[in-house]
């Protein structure tokens, strides 16, 4: 499922938990070349959420259950979690942030986040999940982030 709220993220948050788990994806919105500044996350009643901070604008953007794979080493990259949530983030400038960083939340559904690199425009994050749950993708603008909900 995917949703464009323009609004801030307190109107998602009684948002029931997501059920699909094909991939996704979507275009770029903004005028200027999109720049990742933050990743955080956050636990709601029925998922956990994964954000990611941009700012001018957000990438084009692609989410399946897949392996992270490291750009320019072509290497699989375990993450904690008995299934991989893939993130691809394309048409985006170099991010502002550091890539070596792991997020670890733990949560009910999401354990841990990892950077499989930047290359060519193109970021990728492994979401380190408990279970091939349902998901979904929004897009949220004021300020630009896409936050990526994974059912307990």
């Amino acid at each position: 499922m995917i949703l464009a709220i323009p609004s801030a993220a307190r109107a998602t948050d009684d948002l029931p938990a997501p059920t699909s788990t094909a991939p996704v994806s979507g275009d770029p919105a903004g005028c200027q070349g999109p720049v990742l500044t933050g990743v955080r996350t956050g636990r709601h009643d029925q998922y956990d959420r994964a954000v990611f901070d941009f700012i001018g604008g957000t990438p084009g953007w692609r989410v399946e259950y897949a392996p992270l794979v490291s750009q320019g080493q072509g290497t699989t990259i375990p993450l904690a979690g008995a299934a991989t949530l893939l993130v691809v983030f394309s048409d985006a400038c170099t991010p502002a942030l550091d890539l070596t960083t792991v997020y670890n939340p733990n949560l009910p559904a999401l354990r841990q986040i990892k950077s499989g690199g930047y290359f060519e425009s193109y970021a990728s994050f492994g979401l380190g999940v408990t279970a091939r749950s349902g998901f979904r993708v929004l897009v949220l603008h004021a300020p630009d982030r896409i936050a990526i909900d994974v059912a307990h």
